[in-house]
């Protein structure tokens, strides 16, 4: 496989990485919660994507592109959205400030609670939903046929990027938005109203997971147990990138799968030893995280 193509898969893993991580940290950033469960809004995400496509839009619209494209993603969003409002977010509210202990508790018996809800809707076998990756088609990338999808999926997240980027420190909402991360008493003395804020930062890191999830399933199934797999390596990236970090969302994605693109070439059987092994030393090196230590 020549070097571009590495170089494009290890953009469109860290551009689905980027979206977990970036919630991840915007709740911790600003409800001090690590949320456990948080990586089964994108198997969420993931299962009603690829329900949605073959279910309701492939039967009723064919393999019309634009819906492909639009519909499935945008349900699958708005599906996340209604379950993390119904169930994510009084439990992280109610976890608020009762302890590491008692959130892990909380949010990790939440996980399982998904795992189970996903195995009694869609069962214990993989769901797939290709149709929209093949519709897109290939592009001629150093004499190798490359995804057309992939592509969009890396442009689509960067853009993504750089939206959040300018929300949080070019408008009015992304100064409420840090001063929160930084000193959260101060910003509830001055007025904020924390309840409503804090609903919105949930509900947007819930969205950009399940945004994860319906940009994944064109590309792959998902099964059972995509939950853990994608959260062990979420919090890597969060620990080498600085939690609670929008740089450090950044950074920890690139680098964790830049690691994971590497070791896979060389010698797949040392994947997740290599990105612990990297963990360890940036925490001995800086425990804040690369791009940690300056908040949201």
């Amino acid at each position: 496989m020549a070097l571009p193509i590495y170089v494009l898969d290890t953009l469109f893993y860290s551009s689905l990485l980027f979206l977990i991580i970036a919630g991840l940290n915007l709740i911790y950033g600003i409800l001090r919660v690590v949320n456990l469960a948080h990586a089964s809004l994108f198997t969420l995400g993931a299962y009603a994507t690829a329900w949605i496509t073959t279910s309701l839009i492939v039967p009723r619209l064919g393999e019309n592109l634009l819906a492909l494209m639009v519909l499935p993603l945008v349900l699958g969003v708005i599906l996340v959205i209604l379950v993390s409002l119904a169930l994510v977010t009084p439990l992280l509210r109610y976890s608020q400030g009762r302890g590491d202990a008692f959130q892990l508790i909380v949010t990790f018996g939440l996980l399982i609670i998904f795992e189970d809800l996903f195995k009694l809707i869609w069962g214990p076998y993989p769901v797939s939903a290709y149709n929209l990756f093949f519709q897109t088609g290939f592009v001629d990338v150093a004499g190798l046929r490359y995804p057309v999808y992939k592509l969009y999926v890396i442009l689509f997240t960067a853009i993504l990027a750089l939206a959040l980027w300018y929300v949080t420190y070019r408008t009015a909402f992304g100064i409420v938005l840090r001063a929160s991360s930084m000193d959260p008493h101060m910003a509830t003395a001055l007025g904020l109203n924390t309840s409503r804020f804090l609903i919105i930062v949930i509900v947007l890191a819930s969205a950009l997971a399940g945004l994860g999830g319906s940009l994944y399933i064109p590309v792959a199934s998902v099964q059972l147990g995509l939950s853990t797999e994608f959260l062990v390596i979420a919090f890597v990236g969060m620990v080498i990138g600085g939690l609670g970090s929008f740089v450090g969302a950044v950074v920890g994605s690139l680098i964790v799968s830049s690691l994971r693109t590497l070791t896979l070439i060389v010698f797949p059987e040392l994947e997740l030893v290599v990105l612990y092994l990297v963990a360890v030393i940036v925490l001995l090196w800086k425990p804040e995280g690369i791009g940690g230590g300056r908040g949201w």
